[in-house]
């Protein structure tokens, strides 16, 4: 990642977390985007918000951590995010494909 220019109106803040995407799936009845990650560097926190990812303006609703990996790997994470509608779901599954890695900012 290029680091923002001194002239630039929104820098990137320092990454409070970074995952690796291992998967993604969607609760409709609740509105929940989930993904399922394993941890790189940090700690993931509810209220901590993707950065670096123009088009997911989200917060984290909630972390389940320590979930076992079926095929015997790492232990891995799950985040939850609320989607608004149809449109920003959609958004959504189109920029987090797995084997992405993202990062989560402190507020």
């Amino acid at each position: 990642m290029i680091p923002p220019s001194a002239s630039d109106p929104s820098p990137i803040p320092a990454a409070a977390a970074t995952f690796l995407v291992r998967g993604i799936f969607v609760l409709g009845v609740r509105s929940l985007f989930i993904v399922r990650v394993t941890v790189v560097s940090g700690s993931l926190r509810a209220k901590q918000r993707v950065i670096g990812l123009p088009g997911m303006d989200a917060e984290v609703e909630s972390v389940e951590a320590n979930l076992l990996d079926i095929d015997g790997g790492a232990a891995q994470s799950a985040l939850t995010f609320h989607y608004r509608n149809r449109a920003e779901l959609a958004r959504w599954q189109s920029l987090v494909p797995e084997g992405a890695t993202l990062m989560l900012g402190d507020r």
